[in-house]
């Protein structure tokens, strides 16, 4: 039997035969206690994520920083291998980010020994040509090489790291009888 069983989440199906003879019943098979005719569609894995630089989502843009994205991640198979790969998304655009033309991406092949944990995920960069971008940092999950989940919301303010804006000097003369000529300031 095939079918999209994505409604099917938590639902038991039970599979019913009947052998015919012709266009008669010879016997049948109809327990729906039987587990052996049992299908069981439990949710499929999950991941979440939460993406900091030092436990902050806010970066001053001063220099190489490390972005440690801590993915959370449910319904895996212990025993089995998994591998997780992430790319930085620059919020303005939609688009990945782009450091020195290439685009800024970590992978981590991990074996779960409980269906539910947590693995990490860490990118480098120097932030100092990057101030006032928002990144968004975008997961997904494989098994055999297949996409098994995804964590991919732009809008997600737990995996977005903010690069502040630089800072600026705004120097106003002043003097009591309005004249300004021939100061000398030193900053």
């Amino acid at each position: 039997f095939t079918f999209d069983a994505s409604t099917l989440t938590g639902k038991a199906v039970v599979v019913f035969e009947t052998l015919y003879i012709g266009e008669e019943e010879v016997t049948s098979h109809t327990d729906i206690e039987d587990e052996g005719q049992t299908v069981t569609f439990v949710e499929g894995p999950k991941i979440g994520t939460t993406a900091t630089v030092d436990g902050q989502h806010t970066v001053a843009p001063s220099g190489e920083v490390t972005i440690v994205d801590e993915v959370a991640y449910s319904g895996l198979t212990p025993g089995e291998t998994y591998s997780i790969s992430g790319i930085l998304m620059d919020k303005a655009t939609g688009e990945p980010l782009l450091v020195d033309g290439a685009e800024v991406t970590a992978e981590v092949e991990f074996t779960p020994e409980a269906a539910d944990g947590t693995v990490e995920l860490t990118y480098t960069l120097d932030a100092s040509t990057l101030a006032g971008t928002t990144i968004v940092v975008f997961e997904t999950l494989y098994s055999d090489g297949v996409e098994i989940a995804a964590h991919a919301d732009i809008n997600d303010e737990a995996q977005t790291i903010t690069i502040e804006p630089r800072g600026g000097l705004l120097i106003q003369k002043t003097s009591e009888d309005g004249v300004l000529a021939g100061f000398t300031f030193l900053v």
